[in-house]
């Protein structure tokens, strides 16, 4: 995991995202917009990275009738695969 986090952050233009580490195995990168929250899993488990994104939209102050648009969970087993990936999605 320590291996994997030292190859994002030599390698991964956050672009104002926040990554913070959860667990042993688990990380989340994440930025707030003005009406939803862009947050992404990464997981690793037997050297699979697995990748989720998440838009969690503000009930709250815009609600549009959607609190979660959930993408399907992507599999990774390699560190540049999974860089590609995740780098598309901190936008």
């Amino acid at each position: 995991m320590d291996e994997f986090i030292n190859f994002l952050n030599n390698n991964l233009f956050l672009n104002g995202f926040k990554m913070i580490k959860l667990s042993s195995n688990k990380l989340l990168i994440f930025k707030s917009f003005t009406k939803y929250s862009k947050c992404i899993y990464i997981d690793i488990i037997d050297n699979i990275i697995q990748v989720k994104v998440d838009k969690i939209f503000d009930v709250y102050g815009f609600y549009n009738g959607i609190e979660r648009l959930i993408i399907p969970k992507n599999e990774f087993n390699d560190m540049k695969s999974s860089l590609r990936y995740i780098q598309k999605n901190c936008k």
